[in-house]
Formats: structure tokens, sequence, C-alpha cells
């Protein structure tokens, strides 16, 4: 079967139907102006979609049929601004891109997969709601979403404890009162592992406040954010994160949330060997905290 694409750009009406597009992969239909009263169209019969771009439109909720998109992975919703919530996801979906949705208030995940989540720049939204069903650990960056719930905010760091998210991105400049290992500006927080209790250590959550100062525009979206541990006393690697790729956030300071299992460590960690977690920022990215906490 061969894959269809439309682009939807000049013409000044949509298809009454979609009917009879079933091997459609491909629908782009931005900056239409559309809203869910001026169109009613059902998607819901164009089975062999994969990539749905719906940006710059006026809808306040999402078009019929979305959720029943069974090969559904990438859905970009930006700039949207009109959009309440985001409900009905299909499973198959891998990435939701919802940049500067400014009247967003809740998403909601309603199966044990959840797609990567990009929501940059919903000034209203509140939480996600389902992240504690989620098995699959989905990429979640929020930054410059500054109405986050602070129930929502414990909710994310307990999923996030549990292993079920690999980091997460959000706006704040507060390493929480709890890390019994936080240091102010500089890149690393140094530690000894508890005697009694090595075996009953889960992981190990990394906390960085970090802001983009990159005065130079083509720069600012380059910012690459690493982390690692390190046994002090022989100077052993024993954990690398991948880089997170920073989003541009001028003037507001935000956190880096890693939760590295122990389970992952490569080596072997005694009771009383002391630890040095590091942060490395990247080009443009100016490092303002850093904790660490031990998660039984």
């Amino acid at each position: 079967m061969y894959s269809e694409e439309i682009v939807i750009k000049q013409q000044p009406f949509l298809p009454l139907s979609f009917s009879g597009l079933s091997s459609l992969t491909t629908l782009h239909i931005s900056n239409r102006h559309l809203s869910n009263s001026n169109t009613s169209v059902n998607l819901g019969s164009l089975s062999s979609l994969q990539d749905l771009k719906l940006a710059s439109n006026d809808f306040s909720e999402l078009p019929a049929g979305i959720g029943h998109l069974p090969k559904l992975e990438i859905l970009d919703l930006s700039a949207c601004r009109n959009l309440l919530f985001i409900s009905e996801i299909p499973s198959s979906l891998r990435t939701l891109v919802a940049l500067d949705c400014i009247s967003l208030e809740k998403v909601s995940i309603q199966s044990k997969t959840a797609p990567d989540l990009l929501l940059s720049r919903c000034g209203k939204l509140a939480e996600i709601q389902g992240l504690e069903s989620v098995e699959n650990k989905p990429v979640i960056r929020m930054e410059n979403c500054n109405n986050l719930s602070n129930n929502f905010k414990e909710l994310l760091l307990q999923v996030l404890s549990k292993g079920k998210l690999p980091d997460i991105v959000l706006p704040g400049s507060d390493v929480p009162h709890w890390f019994t290992q936080y240091q102010r500006a500089i890149s690393s927080s140094t530690f000894r592992i508890p005697t009694i209790s090595v075996g009953l250590i889960q992981g190990l959550i990394v906390w960085t406040v970090y802001a983009d100062t990159c005065k130079d525009k083509l720069f600012s979206y380059s910012s690459l954010c690493s982390a690692s541990i390190r046994k002090k006393n022989d100077n052993t690697e024993l954990f690398y994160t991948r880089p997170y790729f920073g989003i541009s956030s001028k003037d507001e300071d935000h956190s880096w949330v890693i939760y590295i299992p122990f389970s992952r460590i490569q080596g072997t960690i005694e009771g009383g060997d002391e630890l040095e977690v590091s942060v490395k920022p990247g080009n443009g990215t100016t490092l303002r905290k850093c904790g660490a906490q031990l998660i039984f």
C-alpha cells in the first residue's frame, strides 16, 4: 500500500468528508482559523493516518475522531490559542506537540502508554491527568508553564521516583527543602552512602536549577545538559545520562529533575562510599543550584 499526504494551505474550505482516504498517512491543516463552530469534520475514518498537524487553529477542543485513529504517531496542536483541554489521545501516539497553547488547562492520559509531551509556554496548564498509571517513561517538557498546581508537582515527583519518567523539566528556581544534599551555584553535589541502608536504596533524584543566559539567539536552542555519577575514591564513572536538549526559556529559571535508579549503576556501591553527582551545563546555560536525594 502506498502512502498519501494532504497539505491544506490555500483552499477556501475543507472537504465535507475524508471518507475514502483510508490510506492517507499525513494530514497538515495548520493556520486555517478552524474552530469547533465552523467545522464539523470527523477524522475517525482516516485509519492509516500517522502524522496530523492542526497548529495555529481556533479549536477549543480536539476535532471529533482523533481518539479513534489507530496508527496516529505525531499530533501537532501548537499555537491553538483557544484550546482548553486535550483528552482522548490514541494509545498509538508517540509525540504530542502543544507549544504556545495559552488557554490550555489540562491534558488527560487515558492509557498506560503516554506520548512524549512537549507543552512549553502553556501558561494556564495546571495538570496532566493519568501520569500515575503510565508505564512507558515518556519525555515531558513544561518550560514556562507557570500555573502548575502544587499537588501536580508533588505527583510528578512521586511518578519520577518510581522510575516511570526519565526526567522532567518545569519552571522553578527552588530545590525542595527535603533534599539533604544541596549546593548553590556549583555543578556538583557530594554525599556518602549510608552504611546500614545500602541494600534499601532504590535510586537517586538529581535536581538542577538552570537558566538560559545565551545572548546569541542563534545558539539559544542548543543548551545541552548532562549528568554523571562518579565514585570519589577511585574516580570510577558509575552513570551518565543522555544529554537534555534545552528549549530556550529566556529570563526565567527552570528545573531539570532526573531520577537515576540504582539498578542502572555500572559498578559496585558499598556503604560508606562517597559519590559525586555532577551536572554539566551546555553553551549559554548557567547553573544556579544542584541537589541530590537518595530514594529508599
